[in-house]
């Protein structure tokens, strides 16, 4: 530990402009520009503060794993970030892996990794040059999303309960990959397939996605559900085979498999915004679920079923925003094609009677799909009414129950008055129903081209993580939950860490106690941090009894990244 003195009161902000770039120097260190936001050191009387020591050690075995317009890089290391830069891009992470993604195929791109102390010490840089390769695997479906107006809608279909989802091609450095962002909580946001899964009559049938998600504190969800089915409920519909994958907010996860599923090993935690492939594959003897070729779960269930549609979700265990970057989706089936598809129209549910409606031409058939939850024990309901004409509604799976409080997805063939730009549906009954969600399917003659580019609803920038504070002993020990500390000196340790694909860097943070400013601790000796843990000693002996409160508050460089606050209450004994 060092004592720090300056004669500054308060913290000071200094505007600039951050240019991350190394200058070839005979170190071999990046130069270290002023960054937008510069705390400067402050520490008060009685307070003693760390100081930046020895450098990191250089990151060691790095590993490029070429894949198609990306690179996957992993490397050994304890330091608490890395720096990791390539031709136009410089990014923040806290785990030793991260993936590049938006790159050319077959052409060379020469990476620098170098470790992060806690205040901002560059190691020198560990070296590795990797060309990204275009899939060649073989499926007999597939779809890489690489191109600038994902997702093409004669394929897929995205599923959400409210408008609070959108699937579009990736910006900035995830590009050429499909977004799916949603701010619907932990509400599943479900990517629709068109095209049927369709065994193979003999041999394995498989499904493969290729994802970073789950992020940390989400949900994947692969589901093979024998009907025509748009959402993602809980339960899932009978002899419907998913597999789910959680993960905590430490990164760790979990595989379960519905129905009758196992879990067969422990899951390494993944390393945040690396793609992962994962696989659901039957067989005449049951079911498996594959993580990079790894079996992870097994069941013995083996579908009497065809035919399924498959359904991709995500969701959020933890807060409510998530963004998950796709690079494939593919089938080892049968071989099917996709069915051809007319022009999608706008679902009003008991809207006016008089709202227009235009016919849409060259259209030969359509389906409703409309998913319901009743509020109480009732009949299920057998019918409804679609632009003013009565048509039957029969269950999207045979078998599902009709039960208060569980989703009940239904469908309904369309009669030439809903072959319209505008589709109203209504409920005849006097029940307590809620619709959960509605698309309709127009078959066409003439397939329409339904590509559309757009902007992800969740923003990629990285942000900082919040400060986790913690009052400690003076031997550096805790003490039990709402126990008093000794009159004396007292640790507060701070520790700053993120399981994010990115984080924003890391000017210092400031201390405040009992609302009075006692130590700011920058950290950008060679340029910005991102994540540590550090060590205040505080001297009690002044302090009155009773209860206290410290506030740590965090700074990023980027001016526009907002600031993280934490706060620890503690006692001191008479």
């Amino acid at each position: 530990m060092k004592r720090v003195a300056f004669a500054v009161v308060g913290i000071a902000l200094v505007a600039g402009v951050i240019v991350l770039r190394d200058t070839g120097g005979s170190d071999g260190l990046p130069s270290a520009p002023p960054p937008p936001t510069k705390l400067k050191p402050f520490v008060a009387d009685q307070v003693l503060v760390p100081g930046p020591q020895t450098r990191p050690s250089v990151p060691a075995s790095v590993k490029a794993d070429p894949g198609n317009h990306r690179l996957r890089l992993a490397w050994t290391g304890d330091a608490p970030a890395y720096e990791v830069r390539w031709a136009g891009g410089v990014k923040l992470v806290t785990r030793p892996g991260t993936q590049l993604n938006g790159l050319e195929n077959d052409r060379p791109v020469d990476v620098e990794i170098r470790a992060v102390d806690e205040f901002g010490q560059r190691s020198q840089p560990a070296k590795a040059t990797a060309s990204p390769q275009a899939d060649r695997t073989e499926y007999t479906y597939a779809d890489r999303f690489d191109q600038n107006d994902e997702p093409d809608l004669q394929r897929w279909r995205l599923s959400k309960r409210t408008d609070c989802a959108r699937a579009t091609s990736g910006d900035g450095e995830d590009s050429k990959r499909l977004i799916i962002s949603s701010s619907c909580g932990t509400r599943a946001v479900t990517l629709r397939s068109r095209t049927p899964f369709v065994r193979s009559d003999d041999g394995e049938s498989r499904l493969s996605v290729e994802t970073d998600a789950p992020g940390t504190g989400g949900k994947l969800l692969l589901d093979l559900v024998p009907g025509p089915v748009s959402v993602q409920g809980d339960p899932a519909p009978p002899n419907t085979v998913r597999a789910t994958v959680s993960t905590d907010n430490s990164g760790n996860s979990i595989v379960e498999l519905t129905p009758d599923g196992t879990s067969v090993k422990a899951i390494p935690p993944a390393v945040p915004g690396v793609s992962v492939l994962w696989e659901i594959a039957l067989t005449s003897e049951g079911t498996r679920v594959l993580r990079n070729g790894e079996v992870v779960a097994t069941s013995p269930f083996v579908p009497q079923w065809r035919e399924a549609t498959a359904l991709i979700g995500v969701a959020a265990l933890a807060g409510d925003r998530i963004r998950a970057g796709v690079d494939l989706i593919g089938y080892r089936t049968a071989k099917v094609d996709v069915p051809p598809t007319g022009p999608t129209p706008q679902v009003r549910v008991d809207g006016p009677a008089a709202t227009s409606a235009h016919p849409i031409p060259d259209v030969t058939a359509g389906q409703l799909r409309i998913a319901l939850i009743p509020a109480r024990e009732s009949e299920p309901l057998t019918s409804i009414k679609v632009n003013g004409v009565a048509v039957p509604l029969r269950p999207a799976v045979e078998g599902t129950p009709w039960k208060p409080g569980a989703e009940y997805p239904a469908v309904a063939d369309l009669p030439r008055e809903a072959f319209t730009d505008n589709v109203n549906v209504q409920l005849e009954t006097q029940e307590r129903i809620q619709i959960t969600h509605t698309d309709v399917e127009l078959t066409g003659s003439k397939p329409t081209p339904q590509r559309q580019p757009g902007t992800p609803l969740v923003d990629a920038k990285p942000t900082l993580a919040d400060p986790v504070p913690e009052v400690l002993d003076a031997s550096g020990q805790p003490v039990e939950n709402g126990a008093a500390f000794n009159r004396g000196r007292v640790v507060l340790e701070v520790r700053i860490a993120a399981l994010d694909t990115a984080v924003a860097g890391l000017a210092g943070f400031e201390i405040r106690l009992d609302g009075n400013h006692i130590a700011t601790v920058p950290t950008t000796a060679d340029g910005p941090s991102a994540a540590g843990r550090w060590r205040i000693s505080l001297n009690a002996t002044a302090m009155t009894a009773g209860a206290h409160a410290i506030e740590v508050k965090a700074f990023s460089t980027d001016s526009e990244v907002h600031p993280e606050t934490g706060y620890v209450p503690f006692l001191l004994k008479p």
